[in-house]
């Protein structure tokens, strides 16, 4: 079984809020306890701009097709079956940067 982890970009088969379906998109790992799950934060090319959505200023670096933003709002635990691919990982200081916005988000 694969493991992740944190700042990783994956392809997944990310879950709709109402649980009816799955779209095929990016995603950030956010935590992989080594079982079969991985909690993922859902990646968009829809500019957002909240206290808790991440612009990825080196996009392309991380494998990503075009200018994205991380929805830290919108995470979803899934099955590591529906992980499609690795497709990079964010640079260091991106990863501290979204590690200071979940403190916030749960911390606060």
């Amino acid at each position: 079984m694969t493991n992740y982890k944190f700042g990783q970009t994956v392809l997944v088969e990310f879950p709709h809020t109402d649980f009816l379906k799955t779209s095929k998109r990016p995603a950030v790992v956010i935590y992989d306890s080594g079982d079969q799950d991985v909690l993922v934060a859902r990646v968009t090319t829809q500019k957002y701009t909240t206290e808790v959505d991440y612009h990825i200023p080196d996009w392309k670096g991380c494998g990503l097709l075009a200018e994205s933003y991380i929805r830290l709002s919108k995470l979803a635990t899934i099955e590591k079956q529906y992980v499609i691919k690795q497709i990079g990982v964010l640079k260091i200081s991106e990863i501290a940067v979204l590690k200071s916005i979940l403190r916030k988000i749960f911390c606060d």
